[in-house]
């Protein structure tokens, strides 16, 4: 098998598109020649125009540039705009520091000519090099890349290595569109985490107070593969959607209506009434948007709550509720599957998506989905319940392309977190089957949706069979039962395990604290000398074990909502330490000192967060035991 074939399989496994574009690119614009006797020293000429991509020796500039990445040598991800002929590539993979190399390359021939030169099947077989034509490479493509934990920790070193000149001669343009692009999914990959702890211990009391009724609720698996009409129309709240809704009241009859829960007074108004509901705010606020619906125009509509909603908010909604999780680690740590998981992305508009996808719908229309304020700068819909100016323009407003690409439109940092989700969403439902059709007919454009008037979508895909309606079932009582008591088991199998790792941590913590303190002494009574290095590489290690035991599976399900924030964001300012040069015995030692240092914050704020998480746990327990009970349900007090 040659090199090119052998690459060639790599990547058939991991990027089944490029490898079929590189196998038809095939050499018709570039030439490979030999400088000199030595069979390595290949440079690839560019024959439009008349350039090449090494401007002297091959060999000489690759070793200038091996030379100027000495300072990278502890990068465990690097980002390469460009392979040229592949050799500096295959070589920093000689250093086991480089765990992972993305390589950006804008042109198919030159990948092509690389994968005849330089074996990387193993490296690509083992997710080390990922290969992209850049001129394809899109957000939600990175954001896919960047869920990896690795990527994200060495987010605050990120730079775009440029190989040689003529990629910045040539390709100027792409590599500021691309890096652009990266540096914004890296930010997004990061704000997805969430940074506010609060936040998601909010979620977490919430979802344990809220168990006992999503337990007795129907469940939300039965909603699988269960459209009731051929096409799904999400309606949000934009600026936009008053014009569309005079026709969508015409089409009501037939159509599967999944309102957001900002949107269900204005339909109500308009007497349209929605199939489904979506509502995944953790805040009490959201529950205005059920008060100022009647109970009588609720009754019979859908209305799916994620479990993490504020109690008032459930308590004002009238419908046939299902509370349904969040695919958090956390909550699939109960087991309770049948009531299923929704809510991938940040917005209701981008749950109600997700439930389009799980009922199997084959086209997903988007209305009022603006992302963006309207030319008067109105944030709203008429008739929404915070009024129509909700959001105010910020400093931090940005401005993107205008649905129909014609011009930019002004959106705000959160609208545009949402777009990216949708865009995201919107890639990997085509792998479904799935086309999502933006029938806004305002705001910003959201990449991948096709974009088509309202009245068109009407015409060409509305079929006049009136929908089918769609019941909905409970569990057995004994099934409900079972599921209490598992619901509690597991909650206090929470806090048992929550207690032990939190006096691991503290144990630890007061052994680095006392040696930080002495360091601190030492330092200003001048008697650095006296410092036993030994002791802390002991700590170090110690440390260490603790950093394992935060990867192991079941700290990762518990803890991971609350705590991967933090996490990220601090390994993101330790990887400055890790990457700095320690050749010297003087920055070795200094280094030890500033990892030691900085791992004191990082023990003490791990602790606490995990004492919190516990904390929240106990208080939201009491109206789970209230209806073990109510049921006469046994159960295992704790302490």
């Amino acid at each position: 098998m040659s090199i090119f074939e052998k690459n060639l399989q790599a990547l058939l496994k991991k990027n089944k598109f490029l490898a079929a574009k590189i196998f038809n690119a095939g050499q018709k614009n570039f030439e490979v020649i030999q400088q000199g006797t030595d069979n390595i020293n290949l440079n690839i000429i560019d024959m439009k125009n008349n350039y090449p991509i090494y401007e002297t020796s091959p060999l000489k500039e690759i070793e200038d540039i091996r030379k100027k990445f000495k300072k990278y040598e502890r990068y465990p991800v690097l980002f390469l705009y460009g392979i040229g002929n592949g050799i500096f590539t295959k070589l920093l993979f000689a250093n086991p520091s480089h765990e992972k190399i993305f390589v950006f390359e804008p042109n198919l021939e030159i990948l092509y000519i690389a994968l005849n030169i330089i074996d990387f099947s193993e490296e690509i077989e083992e997710g080390k090099l990922i290969l992209e034509h850049s001129q394809d490479f899109s957000l939600a493509k990175a954001l896919n890349y960047f869920k990896d934990p690795l990527v994200k920790i060495f987010t605050k070193v990120y730079t775009l290595h440029i190989h040689t000149p003529y990629y910045e001669k040539f390709f100027h343009k792409n590599i500021m569109n691309l890096n652009n692009l990266i540096v914004e999914a890296l930010a997004q990959s990061i704000r997805n985490l969430g940074n506010d702890t609060i936040d998601s211990l909010i979620g977490i009391e919430h979802h344990i107070k809220n168990l006992p009724e999503m337990i007795k609720l129907p469940y939300f698996s039965q909603l699988e593969n269960k459209k009731n009409s051929s096409l799904a129309i999400i309606v949000s709240t934009g600026p936009s959607l008053t014009k569309q809704l005079p026709l969508l009241k015409e089409i009501q009859e037939y159509v599967t209506i999944i309102s957001v829960d900002a949107s269900l007074p204005i339909l109500e108004k308009w007497d349209i009434k929605p199939d489904f509901v979506t509502s995944i705010e953790r805040v009490k606020e959201t529950a205005k948007f059920f008060k100022e619906t009647s109970p009588n125009f609720q009754k019979d509509i859908i209305i799916l709550h994620a479990s993490l909603q504020h109690q008032e908010v459930l308590e004002n909604s009238f419908g046939n509720k299902i509370i349904v999780m969040r695919p958090y680690a956390f909550n699939r740590y109960y087991t309770l599957h049948k009531y299923g998981y929704l809510g991938t992305g940040m917005s209701a508009a981008n749950m109600a998506f997700d439930l389009a996808r799980f009922m199997q719908y084959e086209k997903i229309v988007l209305i009022g989905q603006d992302l963006a304020y309207s030319e008067d700068g109105k944030s709203h819909a008429k008739g929404h319940v915070y009024g129509v100016d909700e959001v105010k323009f910020k400093t931090t407003d940005m401005y993107v392309t205008k649905y129909g690409g014609e011009g930019k439109v002004r959106t705000s940092y959160v609208w545009n977190m949402f777009k990216n989700f949708f865009e995201k969403d919107i890639e990997e439902a085509k792998h479904q089957g799935i086309i999502t059709i933006n029938a806004t007919e305002g705001g910003a454009r959201i990449a991948g949706a096709v974009e088509m008037p309202f009245k068109e979508v009407i015409n060409k895909y509305v079929t006049y069979i009136p929908k089918r309606k769609i019941k909905l079932r409970r569990l057995s009582e004994k099934s409900i039962n079972k599921n209490l008591q598992k619901a509690y088991k597991k909650t206090v199998e929470i806090i048992k395990y929550a207690d032990r790792i939190q006096k691991k941590i503290e144990k630890i913590f007061l052994k680095v604290a006392k040696e930080c303190e002495k360091l601190e002494k030492l330092n200003k009574e001048n008697r650095l000398e006296e410092i036993d290095f030994n002791y802390i590489l002991k700590l170090i290690t110690e440390i260490d074990k603790i950093k394992d035991f935060l990867e192991t599976k079941k700290f990762g399900i518990l803890f991971s909502e609350v705590i991967q924030g933090y996490l990220i964001n601090k390994e993101m300012d330790l990887a400055k330490i890790q990457v700095s040069s320690s050749n010297s015995e003087i920055e070795k030692q200094a280094k030890l000192i500033d990892w030691l240092m900085n791992h004191k914050e990082w023990l003490f704020t791990l602790a606490g967060i995990i004492n919190a998480q516990k904390i929240v746990i106990k208080r939201a327990l009491p109206l789970l035991i209230q209806e073990l009970e109510k049921r006469d349900i046994p159960y295992q007090k704790i302490n």
